[in-house]
């Protein structure tokens, strides 16, 4: 009996044995599995963190894809300003009126930008106003062209920063010969956001006033201000009733309001999915996107591309959908604060340049004097003349 009793416990004991170390062996299988598990979690994880680290380091590199850039600054505005390469940045100086003036510069249009800063600053009252120049380079800018613009330290009490563009539009049109630095003026309201307001001008333009008043002119509520242009028709397939149609060449913006509004990503990305049916590309998508909400600059900053009250009257009011001031209009010719001669082909430093309008050619020949004129005020006229004229 007592035989049979050990044989009951040994064999019950070796069950539970059996069933103890099947449990045991079970509980291994599954830290085997949760190790595996866990493995390969942190695997996943590391290619993540690995690609995200790549793509930042893409775009941060100056990133050629515009949709790769667009969703960051709408996160974190100062990320552009970190891909936007500072090679300098002056200090500004207190006590006097600020005037912001940005330019977007290539290789081909270093001597004309700097005939333009140059009449800006001549004619700047330089006891009240300090002039700070922004100006935004393309990406492959000659480093020896920055010594060109430094020269004008020499001569001038004003604040210059440089900037390079890191995004390519290379597969955007391009406007009769143009450059890609047309679209740079779609990107201050971001580079600038710090700033209430700045004036944009292009290479192919003179200054013959004090631009504290243009500065300081109020918006009414309109993101930007400019002179009126012809072709207000073109736009009419978008079917937008525009009144107000400003070139692009002369504009005061209201960086403070464009950013309130987020018209600063809308541009930037309108301009992008439009290229294609644009007909003055970035000037047409600036109108487009401010529709209602653009304003006429006074006359005399601009209107004078037209070169005389006879193509003024052909061009402009015939195809403007309001009436301008005649008088207004007639000062302006006669007595300037900025030309813009978009108007002049071949263009104004050329001494062959006429009015495309057919008439009005003495604007052009006006002008080209005066830009040698201011030339002869820098350290480059002999560059500049061997330059253009031939």
């Amino acid at each position: 009996m007592e035989d049979n009793n050990h044989f009951i416990f040994v064999k019950t004991y070796k069950r539970k044995k059996n069933i103890k170390s099947n449990h045991l062996l079970i509980i291994r299988k599954q830290k085997l599995v949760i190790s595996i598990l866990i493995i390969i979690i942190k695997i996943l994880l590391c290619l993540i963190i690995a690609i995200f680290l790549f793509m930042k380091n893409l775009i941060d590199s100056g990133g050629k894809n515009i949709n790769s850039l667009l969703n960051p600054f709408s996160k974190n505005e100062n990320k552009l300003k970190k891909r936007l390469f500072q090679t300098r940045l002056d200090p500004i100086p207190e006590g006097k009126n600020q005037i912001h003036i940005s330019m977007t510069v290539d290789n081909n249009y270093v001597f004309p930008c700097l005939i333009s800063m140059t009449s800006a600053l001549y004619n700047n009252n330089k006891k009240k106003n300090i002039i700070i120049y922004h100006l935004i380079f393309s990406s492959n800018f000659n480093p020896e062209n920055y010594q060109i613009f430094e020269s004008l330290k020499k001569k001038f009490d004003f604040s210059l920063n440089y900037y390079i563009m890191p995004i390519s539009f290379n597969n955007y049109k391009k406007w009769f010969g143009g450059t890609e630095t047309i679209y740079y003026k779609i990107y201050l309201s971001l580079i600038f956001h710090d700033l209430e307001r700045i004036i944009y001008l292009d290479c192919d333009t003179m200054v013959f006033k004090d631009l504290y008043e243009m500065y300081n002119l109020p918006f009414n509520g309109n993101y930007a201000l400019g002179y009126p242009f012809h072709s207000t028709y073109k736009l009419d397939k978008f079917n937008k009733n525009v009144i107000y149609y400003i070139n692009a060449g002369v504009i005061l913006f209201n960086i403070e309001l464009i950013r309130k509004d987020n018209k600063d990503i809308e541009l930037i990305k309108y301009t992008k999915d439009n290229n294609n049916n644009l007909f003055f590309l970035e000037q047409d998508a600036i109108n487009l996107v401010f529709y209602q909400k653009i304003g006429i600059l006074p006359l005399k900053y601009g209107i004078y591309m037209y070169g005389n009250i006879d193509n003024f009257d052909k061009k402009v009011q015939k195809e403007v959908r309001f009436k301008l001031n005649r008088d207004e209009v007639i000062n302006a010719i006669n007595d300037p604060a900025v030309i813009h001669f978009s108007c002049c082909n071949p263009k104004l430093w050329y001494k062959e340049s006429k009015n495309v309008f057919g008439s009005g050619h003495e604007y052009c020949e006006r002008f080209h004097k005066e830009f040698y004129n201011y030339a002869k005020k820098t350290d480059y006229y002999d560059k500049i003349y061997s330059t253009y004229i031939k």
